[in-house]
């Protein structure tokens, strides 16, 4: 199923459900071309999105990459994409964009997808993404913390200096 050309069509796409199902992260197969259609989603990328089911999912997104991704992020999201696969041998990608939930909140993901070709549906991305909203939430309070304390260490030293004039 996986090589140069990933087998997926209408009779190996089932059993891509099936391996989803059991996955304990959000797992996606999209088009590549257009808006991305979505091939297929599992359960836990419906929950990063806050959508009890496919339905809900479908209403939220479109069905498609694009209404996956925060308006403002996707552009840039799209070419980081492209450029990655182009640049690199292994067709593989790494991307981190905003998403917008069901009840309106928006979260931060990490995204990290595989182009291949197949017969049935050309060119797709299977992406394997998690919510990073709390790790980033983290990174961002301990960016602001080393710089609070370097303006502290600053006006220490200052003030010393001032002391010293004096």
């Amino acid at each position: 199923m996986f090589g140069k050309r990933f087998l997926l069509n209408d009779e190996t796409l089932p059993i891509v459900e099936e391996i989803g199902r059991h996955m304990p992260g959000g797992f996606f197969i999209y088009e590549a071309a257009g808006d991305g259609k979505l091939l297929y989603v599992n359960r836990a990328a419906m929950g990063i999105y806050g959508c009890a089911d496919l339905d809900e999912f479908r209403e939220l997104t479109g069905y498609t990459f694009r209404g996956m991704v925060y308006p403002d992020d996707y552009e840039s999201i799209a070419a980081s994409i492209e450029d990655q696969i182009e640049s690199k041998d292994d067709n593989i990608d790494f991307v981190e964009y905003r998403i917008v939930r069901k009840d309106g909140t928006v979260r931060w993901v990490d995204d990290y997808g595989h182009y291949t070709e197949t017969d049935a549906y050309g060119g797709i991305y299977y992406v394997f993404i998690s919510d990073i909203t709390e790790k980033r939430e983290q990174a961002e309070l301990r960016a602001k913390q080393a710089e609070l304390e370097h303006q502290l260490a600053m006006q220490e030293k200052l003030l010393e200096q001032e002391k010293k004039r004096a």
